[in-house]
């Protein structure tokens, strides 16, 4: 935005304004800067240029100054002799609404073949006389340099202009039709804290804050609203992770079969912390703190996809697997690039569980090495802590 020139509307302008107003036969209004003979814009003022009547309405039409037909008909105005000038810029204001409400389209005339000062003039004088004039009274705005830009047709292309939603990328439309599905699935406290499936429905109501059950002792698994039904080897697979300690450091990668909409274990398993490059995936890796869930969608996924894994990642978290195992998911995790996927940007990713998780190995680790040596050597293990009786220090000055 260009600098303001502080040139301010005259209290005549200000007084003929509030007149103008309340007067509903009155269509259009003009002001300019003047003088502009002076280099100097101190003695410079927005003043009164011009004010005329509707084409159309007589005294008892007030109520159709606002119709199409009429706003149409007194755009006409502008080609009227003495209104428009080609090379000297001024200011209109349209009226759009009869009082009170007395709204007007604001129109910035700065012809192209106008003097370059008047252009600089009145670029920077627009916002410090439509402050001054009331900035509710002109919900419109144009811009004209050329005559064609001064007709009702133009008034129509602005407002479809300023009403349209800001030009998206195809990426960028991609990523707020999922973003608009994400959020369509979270509306209620039941869908917030269990999260749900946009595709599948709401999760089954089974009351706010009521515990997770046992999985059925026969290894069934009941139905649960909104979730993707498992094959069996995805839940054999997820209870020999997180139920079997020496799985530390291993991992599984599911998949969703979209045709059949089953989640179900890849073809291809890693030997290795790795998920697939191209398509999106669930990696279930088993950390020394726990089971944890990588939801993996590379940018390149088809949309489709990418839809059917966002909206289930958090039933699966929340309700499936706790569930249907028994077990739970400590961290879910987000990526858009499979290949930063390492245990270190897991660790870092887990922060405090991480630490937590180390420090007890190594307290554990500690614990039993001075165990081992103190049965190698034959002292005896220290009292627990409890036992200790509190010893009183010596007097100060008094010898031992």
């Amino acid at each position: 935005m260009p600098a303001q020139s502080g040139i301010e509307p005259s209290s005549e302008t200000i007084q003929r304004w509030q007149e103008q107003l309340n007067d509903p036969q009155l269509r259009l209004v003009k002001v300019r800067i003047s003088p502009l003979a002076s280099w100097s814009i101190e003695s410079e003022q927005v003043v009164p240029a011009g004010a005329w009547p509707s084409l159309s309405l007589s005294p008892t039409d007030s109520d159709d100054a606002a119709s199409d037909q009429v706003l149409k008909r007194d755009f006409d105005l502008f080609k009227q002799d003495g209104v428009v000038q080609d090379k000297i810029p001024a200011y209109f204001a349209f009226r759009l609404t009869p009082p009170p409400a007395s709204t007007f389209a604001f129109v910035a005339w700065v012809p192209d073949h106008a003097p370059v000062r008047p252009k600089m003039l009145y670029a920077s004088s627009t916002n410090t006389l439509v402050r001054a004039l009331g900035d509710s009274r002109f919900p419109v705005r144009i811009s004209a340099a050329e005559k064609n830009a001064l007709t009702y047709e133009s008034y129509l292309s602005t407002i479809t202009h300023d009403s349209a939603a800001a030009p998206l990328t195809a990426r960028e439309a991609e990523m707020a039709e999922i973003r608009a599905a994400e959020a369509s699935t979270i509306d209620d406290a039941e869908a917030r804290a269990a999260g749900r499936s946009i595709i599948f429905g709401p999760a089954a109501d089974d009351g706010e804050g009521e515990s997770v059950t046992s999985p059925p002792a026969d290894g069934s698994r009941r139905e649960i609203k909104g979730a993707l039904p498992w094959t069996d080897e995805v839940a054999e697979t997820v209870r020999r992770l997180g139920g079997d300690e020496s799985q530390v450091g291993s991992c599984a990668v599911l998949e969703i079969d979209v045709p059949n909409e089953t989640v179900v274990l890849a073809a291809e398993q890693p030997k290795t912390l790795a998920v697939p490059p191209s398509s999106p995936c669930y990696l279930l890796y088993r950390h020394a703190a726990g089971l944890v869930l990588v939801y993996s969608c590379p940018p390149s996924s088809p949309v489709k996809s990418r839809l059917l894994y966002s909206s289930a990642v958090l039933i699966f978290c929340k309700r499936a697997v706790p569930e249907w195992t028994g077990l739970s998911i400590i961290k879910k995790l987000e990526t858009s690039d499979p290949a930063e996927i390492t245990p270190e940007w897991i660790d870092s990713e887990l922060g405090s569980l991480a630490a937590t998780s180390a420090e007890q190995g190594a307290g554990l680790a500690a614990a039993e090495s001075q165990g081992a040596s103190a049965n190698a050597s034959g002292t005896s293990t220290p009292k627990p802590e409890s036992e200790v009786k509190f010893a009183r220090p010596a007097r100060p000055g008094r010898r031992r």
